[in-house]
């Protein structure tokens, strides 16, 4: 709920506004969310109207940070706790929000940063097939200069990793359920995060040092993320994983803002 008029809050949110109202701007994602005009006009109540189609909406309608009814100043309160990394609980306590709505804030964050990936669709189509044939799914790491992929490959299958490491001398290691091996392919690594059971006898050994976790850079930066990592599901990993690849590839900018922006994007239509 929007403070009222009489509010002493209804300056700061103004501004909150402002500033979400200038990065939907510099992220060229302006205007309607059901026609996408480029221009609407704010009414007396603080809500949006498109011209064109006569849509009223919010903010946030239609982005991912209106997939949680967070208003602007608590949004981006929020992408500050996302960007210190602070763990879930203590992000709600000092957001006074219920873990549960801190939780999936959070998700919606990891879930407008997946969306920006050049293998978006592939990856939501994977998750959204969920346990079965090619479960679960394979990622490899490879830095190019500033940049690093974190690459959803689709001709791996977890199976796999246990073959190489019995016929190929393939080195892996792991974290709890997440296994992730040296040099392959081009990669610097493979990783896979499945739940226990998929974590054959062979893998649970640890061929320790693996030479990419002692390379520095990028890997050696996934690698010392793994131990916070423990506990997230299959089905969460791949968005943890291409969150790091994401701060990585902006760690030379404002990550809070280039958060804010790609939070900002119009929701994706779901994979085909």
């Amino acid at each position: 709920m929007d403070p009222a008029p009489h509010d002493p809050n209804l300056a700061h949110l103004a501004r909150a506004r402002d500033h979400v109202a200038e990065s939907c701007g510099l992220a060229g994602v302006e205007g309607c969310p059901r026609c996408r005009r480029d221009r609407v006009y704010r009414l007396g109540s603080g809500r949006l109207r498109c011209p064109g189609c006569g849509y009223t909406f919010h903010d946030l309608t239609g982005r991912y940070l209106g997939l949680v009814g967070l208003r602007c100043d608590q949004w981006l309160r929020l992408i500050g706790l996302f960007v210190a990394q602070t763990p879930v609980k203590q992000a709600s306590q000092e957001m006074g929000l219920a873990y549960n709505t801190t939780y999936k804030a959070l998700h919606a964050l990891r879930q407008a940063i997946v969306a920006q990936a050049t293998d978006a669709r592939q990856i939501l189509s994977v998750l959204e097939r969920g346990p079965g044939l090619g479960w679960p799914p394979v990622f490899g790491v490879m830095e190019r200069g500033d940049w690093v992929f974190v690459d959803l490959l689709s001709d791996v299958e977890a199976a796999d990793l246990t073959l190489y490491h019995r016929n190929f001398r393939l080195r892996t290691t792991r974290v709890g359920s997440v296994v992730y091996t040296g040099p392959m392919r081009g990669y610097q690594g493979l990783v896979c995060c499945g739940g226990p059971e998929w974590v054959t006898q062979a893998l649970k050994g640890r061929d320790l040092p693996l030479e990419a976790a002692r390379a520095g850079g990028f890997w050696n930066f996934v690698v010392g993320s793994l131990d916070r990592l423990q506990g997230v599901t299959p089905e969460k990993f791949p968005f943890y994983l291409k969150e790091l690849e994401f701060r990585w590839n902006h760690r030379q900018h404002d990550l809070a803002e280039r958060v804010l922006q790609a939070g900002l994007n119009f929701v994706q239509e779901r994979a085909e």
